[in-house]
């Protein structure tokens, strides 16, 4: 059965003007002709471009047909799936390699079964439906069982489709065998017309002849001249002219009547033929009510179709509408997040805001106290410099005048001892000590007090900004270089009093070398000063840079707060127009900002907490840094009294942080 349908549609297929030769199975297994017929059938899809693609000169290489092959069957597979809208997940596919190697007629029937199905189904589908009914008819048939077959194969909404292409095709049949057997019908009437008309005829030819026969056996009868001819006796010529007449008369009638038997056959054979067309023509009547009644559920089916197409098209619509709610209430909940955040930074940055207009007139103030304070202490160092060496200076001659009155003492005791031994018994009268205080205690309280006022200061300060706190640094490694620069100047005093001194002694090597080192010291501390110089303007820059940033800042997140408003309102105002139900639940949204404003209070806090102590543990660290390359280039080059005068490295501050 297979093999038959195989060869009928390759009879089919012989009738399509194809350029490759398509007449058996073995020219057909390379493939080129089946491309063709598909450019041909549908050249919208399968376009010149494919068909390149096609290898023309296989021969017997048969992987080269296989690819051609293959390339055919995905070729129908995407025309069915994409334009056509079938599925064949139920139909068989076409062995390629069975087609290739073997010349396998039963594959190559089914790929041709597919192509017919495109034929069918394509914008050109009438020709190639007009070319299978011009076939013989069991052709026709075996076609239309390959049609079927593969409409059993199809699924989903499109075997209507199919089914009404195959209906069509019926109905053509029907509709030219019912004309066929009409121009049938038409022809027997003509003839059944033509022959009652030839009766008629015959009718009259005899009725003339009785006439004739009556008026010859009529003695009396009259010619034509109208004379009377006389009495018919045997051996008259008149007798013998119509017993001539007679049997031509009686060979004529013969021939009528053997005519009219014909004619009368030939009349019932046509009214049977025309019995038999009415029976037809009624079959066919019928199958037109039957064509015209499934024409009717056609159309009431293509009616439900359409209608199931715009459904389909509204339910896509709703499909879209649902997922774009669905989107929009997800950007509902990033909106609310968002808001959520931005309500959560706002409040940082207003506390921070709040925190640093207070912190600016604090500072500004600092600022001035500490320039006041810098100018004091530089006359109260340059002072105490000078005190100081006074203080040498009398501690030098009070040294001298220990000396002087140790030894006094001593010759007094001896003058005592002489005086016992003399007078014998006389007390001695008690001495006066000449050690006094003279070093100035009003000054050292001065610097105390100062020194403590430049503490609390800076530990007031030291809870502000880490920039701040690196100021203080700053100014502390300030201080400790006027205090070694303090040393140098001592050191400078004493050796132009040396150097005034008459003593030549002192004016040796040891003058060269404190020379030596203190104009290295000299060198190093301004190399330092210009250093923390440089360090102050650095970190001045970068905390106007930080007022500037906090500003711009501030305005950032006014203009991302009011944004945020304005989308908030307008997302409320889409969620009230799509689902008024909505609505209600604002209190309840409202509810949860708050919750999540609170909680992210506390987040806040302790992320403020964790960066407080991460400051504190970097600037810990900056700090042991610094003081460790101070130690080590305070300790380079430098007297053991010098080291000793250096400052002693701070200790960490203790800051107290606010928690809220």
């Amino acid at each position: 059965d297979k093999f038959e349908i195989c060869d009928s549609l390759i009879e089919w297929f012989k009738a399509l003007n194809l350029a490759a030769p398509h007449s058996n199975v073995s020219q057909l297994c390379d493939g080129v002709a089946l491309a063709q017929a598909l450019n041909q059938i549908a050249p919208e899809n399968f376009k010149d471009t494919w068909l390149q693609k096609i290898k023309l000169e296989v021969g017997s290489n048969w992987r080269l047909k296989v690819s051609n092959l293959k390339k055919v069957v995905e070729g129908v597979y995407d025309y069915y799936a994409d334009v056509l809208n079938l599925s064949l997940s139920e139909f068989a596919r076409p062995d390629a390699l069975k087609i290739a190697e073997k010349e396998d007629a039963f594959e190559l029937g089914k790929l041709l079964q597919l192509i017919l199905g495109c034929a069918v189904n394509c914008s050109d589908k009438q020709t190639y439906i007009t070319q299978i009914m011009d076939l013989e008819e069991s052709l026709q048939r075996n076609i239309m069982r390959a049609l079927q077959d593969l409409e059993s194969a199809w699924q989903g909404a499109s075997p209507s489709r199919s089914s009404l292409s195959i209906a069509n095709f019926d109905m053509k049949i029907l509709q030219e065998e019912r004309d066929a057997l009409a121009q049938k019908c038409f022809e027997a009437e003509k003839q059944i017309a033509l022959l009652i008309d030839d009766k008629t005829s015959m009718q009259q030819e005899i009725s003339k002849l009785q006439e004739e026969l009556n008026r010859i056996e009529n003695p009396l009868a009259i010619g034509e001249d109208g004379i009377s001819i006389g009495p018919v006796q045997t051996g008259s010529t008149r007798y013998n002219d119509l017993r001539r007449q007679m049997e031509i008369l009686k060979e004529d009638l013969l021939q009528a009547e053997t005519a009219r038997e014909d004619l009368k056959i030939k009349a019932t054979q046509q009214e049977k033929e025309i019995n038999s067309l009415h029976v037809k023509i009624d079959e066919l009547t019928r199958s037109a009510l039957e064509l015209s009644q499934l024409k009717d559920e056609l159309d009431i089916l293509r009616e439900a179709n359409d209608k199931l197409k715009t459904f389909e098209t509204q339910l896509a619509v709703y499909k879209k509408k649902l997922e774009d709610y669905n989107d929009l209430k997800k950007q509902v909940k990033l909106l609310e997040d968002r808001s959520a955040e931005y309500l959560r930074q706002n409040a940082r940055y207003e506390e921070d805001s709040k925190k640093l207009s207070a912190m600016k007139g604090e500072i500004e103030l600092y600022k001035k106290g500490v320039q006041e304070l810098n100018i004091k202490l530089d006359n109260e160092m340059s002072k105490n410099v000078k005190l100081e060496f006074d203080n040498k200076n009398y501690e030098g001659k009070i040294t001298t005048l220990q000396r002087e009155k140790e030894n006094l003492l001593q010759e007094r005791d001896s003058l005592r001892e002489t005086i016992d031994e003399l007078r014998c018994g006389q007390t001695p009268e008690p001495g006066n000590t000449v050690s006094r205080e003279l070093f100035p205690s009003a000054l050292k309280e001065k610097i105390e007090r100062l020194e403590a006022e430049n503490k609390a200061l800076r530990e007031g300060q030291g809870g502000q900004t880490a920039l701040s706190q690196l100021l203080d640094d700053a100014n502390k490694r300030i201080e400790n270089l006027r205090c070694q620069l303090k040393s140098a100047d001592e050191r400078i005093l004493s050796l132009t009093q040396i150097a005034n001194t008459d003593d030549p002694s002192l004016k040796g090597a040891e003058l060269a070398k404190q020379l030596r080192q203190i104009i290295e010291l000299n060198e190093q501390k301004a190399v330092q000063i210009d250093e923390a110089h440089t360090q102050i303007a650095t970190l001045q820059a970068k905390l106007s840079q930080t007022e500037t940033a906090l500003g711009s800042k501030e305005q950032e997140y006014a203009s991302l707060d009011a944004r945020y408003r304005k989308c908030l309102e307008k997302a409320k105002e889409v969620i009230k127009t799509m689902d008024p139900r909505i609505a209600n639940d604002a209190n309840l949204m409202d509810k949860n900002i708050e919750a999540e404003a609170g909680k992210s209070k506390m987040s806040s806090n302790e992320e403020k907490l964790i960066a407080t102590a991460f400051y504190r543990f970097g600037l810990a660290c900056q700090r042991d840094a610094v003081d460790a390359k101070l130690a080590l280039l305070s300790g380079q080059g430098q007297s053991f009294l010098a080291r000793q005068r250096q400052s002693v490295p701070r200790k960490s501050l203790n800051m107290n942080f606010k928690q809220k």
